[in-house]
């Protein structure tokens, strides 16, 4: 016999964050080349900007979401990101080319797996968010330049 209730039918309110990022269908490739880049020696300026917008996506998306627990290993990893990515800077200012250390190396490619498993755990609202602000922010940056 038939329940005579009502059909509810329970739908997600937002898209997963692993559908979210199919909005750039290259993002984990261009991470995961950048860190290789950096790992063979061949970096590049695309290669360091991929690495600092992953960094900061990460951050925005660390500070859009304060009703959740914190995570404090996402935020420690962006912490020590931060610092080598400041010193892979540095060396390229001071020797003209992109080079790291063996540490530094450690944390591009802990940035990278954090990064995918980060957004992997978060909703897709909470990614094109973040992504739609990091995009505000890079044309604001842009335009103090010019």
């Amino acid at each position: 016999m038939r329940k005579r209730g009502a059909h509810i039918k329970h739908r997600a309110a937002c898209a997963p964050g692993l559908l979210a990022q199919s909005i750039d269908p290259k993002y984990e490739t261009r991470l995961r080349m950048a860190v290789e880049a950096f790992r063979l020696g061949f970096a590049e300026a695309d290669h360091f900007n991929d690495l600092a917008d992953t960094l900061d996506h990460m951050q925005i998306g660390i500070a859009l979401y304060p009703a959740q627990k914190t995570d404090a290993g996402a935020a420690a990893v962006c912490e020590l990101a931060l610092v080598a990515l400041q010193n892979i800077r540095d060396r390229h200012a001071s020797r003209g080319n992109f080079g790291t250390t063996g540490e530094e190396l450690k944390a591009l490619e802990l940035l990278a797996e954090t990064s995918l498993d980060y957004w992997n755990r978060r909703s897709g609202a909470l990614y094109a968010t973040a992504h739609q602000k990091l995009r505000e922010v890079r044309v604001a940056q842009i335009e103090v330049i010019e």
